[in-house]
């Protein structure tokens, strides 16, 4: 089974070409753009052998089609990206301290933070997440795969050659003890191939070419037949049953409000079937399909080209369909003289406000995963008038307690996480790399909407450019992508606003921005944090 490895060579590379970038540094930016993060060894980490695999909370498990407009100039809305996405590319570990020998295993980890879009926050919590399973051995359950494909006008040409594509590649990942039926959506549903054993692949294939494209975007209609032929053919299948859901994201036949796609969601997890959504086209539209693989069981890719489809499919199929567990309950609790300010990475937003000012938050679902995924939540000083409690470097700065229920075994398990302070140079590299990507989903989420919302282009330039002003003294490998993007965004509103003046930062959208309930919570969040400032140009250009 393949494993998702990095050549140590090119890592090697990579962070020589930063080390030596930072080695004649433009003396001018230097002194306008300060290092605000301390050399950390990224390297070192990613050596060290990983003794189990990772796991990943449900939802958006890319940000791809936020990717693919901005490299082609756009500014997505914000509404096509989630911070849970954003986390679930990147493997994010902490140091355990004991090896993992449970299915499903927590650690939680703090340090100090300085985040552009929320300057409230003063440190930044992680609860990561594992599994003990080994990546050497591990194999997945036999799987009764529905794929439930749409083929209206809208998915015509390149949309529906991807679907074939991705189909062809699906298929290379079945084994025999697998077996795969295809349903088509139209105007109207029917199945297309009756449930076959994957061993006839040249079968399997001939089926799959015959596909093609017509009619309107009944995709209620559609999900119904696929999820009833997935019942019929999982009676007495000894495996995992899952449907997955190929499409463009356009409903415009039959119900296509939310509830309705979530409702059979939901219903057919509880019944053990899971669903993955998987877009494809520059078509898609995010929030629906976000909304029904938030729901139990559920989990969403986009796939802007054959490229990227093949690789996720390649590395990453076996995990995608593989649940760990099903309804973690989490309830945070701060320590005292601090307060809750932000919450990122929870798929569907499931959050309410506890006694004692702490937060209570459900994922339905845990996946599998070749990286090691993680919730983050911030915090700040209780009250802005009182300096921030010296004793939050001695103790833990808050304690998550979690329950959830194992798929495998149907166990239910709990514990309590303690979110222990580490100073920003000792910290994990999940955490320390965590800390950036905080940093850039709320400051994206933010500018998107500054963007879209308020014509705001310049005060959107100014967050982006402080973002990407970080991005170029950053040395961690595993980012690149993230530079390429935020660049690509620098550019795009560089244009937009002309480059005119330094507005002061905005106000920022609590719920956009922060995750949590109705209640202002700007908050901050990098790496390493030398104390609350207000400016964010001071931010940027030193003090």
């Amino acid at each position: 089974m393949p494993i998702r490895l990095r050549s140590f060579a090119c890592l090697a590379a990579l962070a020589l070409f930063a080390v030596t970038a930072e080695a004649a540094p433009d003396k001018e930016r230097e002194r306008r753009e300060p290092t605000r993060m301390k050399v950390y060894d990224f390297s070192a980490d990613m050596m060290a052998p990983a003794p189990a695999m990772g796991a990943t909370p449900g939802g958006a498990q890319d940000i791809q089609y936020f990717r693919d407009r901005a490299n082609a100039g756009e500014i997505p809305h914000p509404n096509t990206f989630t911070p849970e996405g954003l986390f679930s590319e990147h493997d994010l570990p902490l140091a355990a301290g004991r090896t993992c020998d449970q299915l499903l295993c927590t650690v939680g980890e703090a340090t100090g933070a300085a985040l552009l879009a929320q300057p409230d926050v003063q440190y930044l919590a992680q609860l990561g997440f594992s599994s003990g399973l080994d990546p050497r051995t591990f194999k997945r359950s036999p799987l009764n795969l529905v794929a439930v494909i749409d083929k209206s006008g809208s998915m015509s040409g390149q949309p529906l050659d991807l679907v074939r594509e991705s189909l062809y590649r699906v298929l290379d990942q079945l084994g025999p003890d697998d077996q795969l039926s295809i349903v088509l959506y139209g105007d109207r549903a029917h199945v297309h191939l009756a449930p076959t054993s994957a061993r006839d692949k040249r079968a399997i294939a001939a089926q799959i070419a015959g596909i093609e494209s017509a009619g309107s975007t009944a995709m209620e209609e559609g999900l119904r037949v696929g999820y009833e032929l997935a019942q019929r053919s999982g009676k007495g299948f000894k495996g995992t049953t899952r449907v997955m859901l190929f499409t463009d994201e356009r409903p415009n036949v039959g119900a296509t409000d939310k509830q309705s796609f979530m409702g059979m969601a939901r219903d057919a997890s509880h019944g053990g079937i899971g669903l993955t959504t998987v877009g494809v086209g520059v078509q898609f539209g995010a929030e629906l399909a976000t909304a029904i693989s938030s729901v139990r069981g559920g989990n969403l890719f986009f796939f802007p080209d054959a490229a990227r489809m093949t690789r996720v499919f390649r590395e990453e199929f076996d995990t995608m369909v593989t649940e760990l567990a099903h309804d973690l309950k989490l309830e945070v609790k701060p320590a005292a003289g601090l307060k809750i300010a932000g919450v990122y990475g929870i798929p569907g937003k499931a959050i309410e406000w506890a006694p004692g000012g702490a937060i209570r938050l459900s994922v339905e679902t845990i996946f599998l995963s070749r990286k090691k995924g993680a919730i983050f939540v911030g915090f700040g000083p209780a009250d802005r008038n009182l300096p921030t409690p010296k004793q939050v470097v001695d103790r833990p700065l808050g304690q998550i307690s979690l329950a959830y229920t194992e798929v495998a075994a149907g166990k239910p398990r709990s514990s309590a996480v303690d979110l222990v302070y580490k100073p920003g140079a000792s910290a994990s590299v999940g955490l320390v790399r965590g800390a950036r990507l905080v940093d850039q989903a709320t400051t994206l989420a933010r500018a998107a909407a500054l963007h879209h919302e308020k014509n705001d282009q310049e005060g959107a330039y100014q967050l982006v450019h402080a973002l990407a002003s970080l991005y170029r003294q950053d040395r961690d490998p595993d980012l690149a992508e993230e530079r390429t993007l935020v660049f690509a965004l620098e550019r795009t509103l560089a244009r937009l606003s002309g480059h005119a003046g330094e507005p002061a930062l905005a106000s920022p959208s609590v719920d956009r921005v922060s995750g949590l309930p109705t209640t202002p919570a700007p908050s901050r969040a990098s790496v390493v944090s030398s104390g609350p400032r207000n400016n964010l140009l001071d931010r940027i250009d030193g003090p």
